[in-house]
């Protein structure tokens, strides 16, 4: 575990449980059932539900996904997700080492969080996005 390969649907009970996926679960469970009715690896699922959701926003791309990843075989360590509190240094060399990310990449990563919402950073409140960038 620890990328692109389901892991946290294959592990249920560990991943979602980290800090940095809180809420995640939700959409875990919405994916689960695709695996025992489709013939796909949860690594090509969770891909594949984000390429579809990223070209239903408006404006956006369609984006190619390519099938081929493995399950995963144990679960990601906690701590891979990089923490807003984190310093740039820490964050590049993270991005760096999980697939050679440079700055500009790694810039593009994080702004995606613009259009991103959280359930459970604020307590009480849903939907909350992740920064105020209108």
């Amino acid at each position: 575990g620890g990328g692109a390969d389901g892991s946290m649907i294959i592990f249920p009970d560990v991943e979602p449980n980290f800090t940095p996926n809180a809420g995640i679960i939700d959409s875990v469970e919405f994916l689960t059932p695709f695996l025992a009715t489709h013939n796909v690896t949860a690594g090509d699922l969770i891909q594949l539900a984000a390429a579809v959701g990223i070209t239903l926003c408006p404006g956006a791309p369609q984006l190619q996904f390519l099938a081929g990843r493995p399950n995963a075989t144990a679960p990601a360590p906690d701590g891979l997700i990089p923490e807003p509190q984190q310093d740039l240094t820490t964050i590049f060399a993270r991005f760096a080492d999980a697939g050679n990310f440079s700055p500009d990449d790694l810039v593009a990563l994080l702004a995606s969080h613009s259009i991103a919402r959280s359930d459970h950073i604020e307590p009480g409140l849903a939907a909350v996005p992740f920064d105020s960038t209108p």
